[in-house]
């Protein structure tokens, strides 16, 4: 068991590129006796899985936040995976390691998170504990300057924004987003994508559409409900079954989705910035995931005369959303890189075949994430306009 009394950040910067995550901690003051055990990493592997960064959902004392992405990384070990403890430095090197994110892109997302809940991504070792530099968050708990934790991120109206594809809007009064997933509204996401997928029936949509007790607190050992393995049983038709791997979802698909999510929150209205937040967070997974799975017919004409589909895999996608995991790839010669940790996943076309988790094998952009979002964009308005006529 590792030890509970926290080191020093700096620890974490002087490991090189490819060590694995470690769980440096935030301040030098030990932890109180009655504290839930840190779900840390002894020696880079997962006390609960034995591995470096095989799938575990949240353990009892960790944090989660409102954003999938992040959450991933931490369920793979790619941050710490008790959520807790994050600095610049962290966060930028797992969402390079975990999604294949270009340092731009990476020092964006991480810089501009830190900003948007006011926070400073600066962290000077020893000097940011010190209690002239500590920060009162707004529940009343304390950090040290350029530390942050998962659950942070959802401070509402910041990052974390209303009309999300999988999360309820915060309620009145509340200063964070709500973490659970809304599990009903995972296989409603179907319904958006064209052409109509086979197995689809609009009866999901009328399930799951009222929580009756939403976690909004701060309550480690109720934040493991953020991530349950289990998805609906119509969810899990879609991510189980080795047939939707070809079914593919583009940014007209999202469009739509996001088209959708507006038009349910009415007469709420997305301000520019968050509307662009929450069409830039789903562009970054269709580019980080697209030259996957790609159908034998890609770069080929329809009947039309139209390009056949691309996109990434729909049990990709919703599995990511629902259990907030990296997907199961076949061991081949072609995706099986050293230190890729085989085991037994459900997104496969054969049952009986090895996998392994998938890894990035191609940089990811602010240029591609920007264009992706702005095709959203485009169909999105086109969807909210043709709903708004009479």
């Amino acid at each position: 068991m590792p030890s509970n009394t926290l080191t020093i950040d700096n620890l974490a910067n002087s490991l090189p590129a490819s060590s694995p995550i470690v769980s440096a901690t935030s301040t030098v003051f030990p932890l109180p006796a009655d504290h839930p055990p840190m779900h840390e990493h002894s020696g880079g592997t997962c006390p609960v899985t034995g591995k470096t960064h095989a799938y575990c959902p949240p353990q009892k004392g960790d944090i989660r936040s409102v954003c999938p992405a992040l959450n991933t990384m931490a369920n793979h070990g790619f941050i710490p995976r008790d959520g807790r403890n994050l600095t610049f430095s962290i966060l930028f090197r797992g969402l390079k390691a975990c999604y294949g994110l270009s340092s731009t892109l990476a020092t964006v997302l991480v810089t501009g998170g830190f900003l948007a809940i006011g926070r400073s991504p600066i962290r000077i070792p020893f000097i940011s504990d010190l209690s002239l530099f500590r920060v009162r968050n707004p529940d009343g708990s304390i950090s040290p300057s350029g530390v942050i934790d998962l659950y942070l991120i959802g401070l509402h109206g910041r990052v974390e924004h209303d009309a999300s594809l999988v999360h309820r809007n915060t309620p009145d009064g509340e200063k964070y987003g709500p973490i659970k997933i809304k599990e009903g509204w995972v296989p409603k996401l179907v319904g958006d994508i064209e052409p109509r997928v086979d197995g689809y029936s609009p009866e999901y949509s009328d399930t799951d559409t009222v929580d009756v007790n939403p976690d909004h607190k701060r309550d480690p050992s109720a934040v493991s409900s953020s991530s349950e393995s289990s998805s609906s049983s119509s969810t899990k038709t879609f991510i189980n079954s080795s047939e939707y791997l070809s079914t593919l979802v583009d940014e007209a698909d999202v469009g739509r989705m996001r088209a959708r999510r507006q038009h349910d929150i009415l007469p709420t209205q997305l301000d520019a910035l968050h509307a662009e937040i929450a069409r830039g967070e789903m562009s970054i997974i269709l580019g980080v995931w697209n030259s996957q799975y790609q159908p034998k017919h890609k770069g080929k004409r329809n009947s039309d005369g139209n390009e056949e589909k691309q996109g990434i895999p729909l049990p990709w996608l919703l599995q990511w959303l629902s259990e907030e995991r990296l997907p199961e790839v076949p061991v081949s010669s072609s995706n099986t890189e050293a230190g890729t940790e085989v085991s037994d996943g459900t997104t496969t076309p054969s049952k009986s075949q090895k996998t392994t988790m998938w890894r990035p094998n191609h940089k990811q952009t602010l240029r591609d994430v920007i264009s992706r979002s702005q095709r959203i964009r485009k169909v999105a308005e086109a969807a909210e306009s043709q709903a708004a006529k009479p």
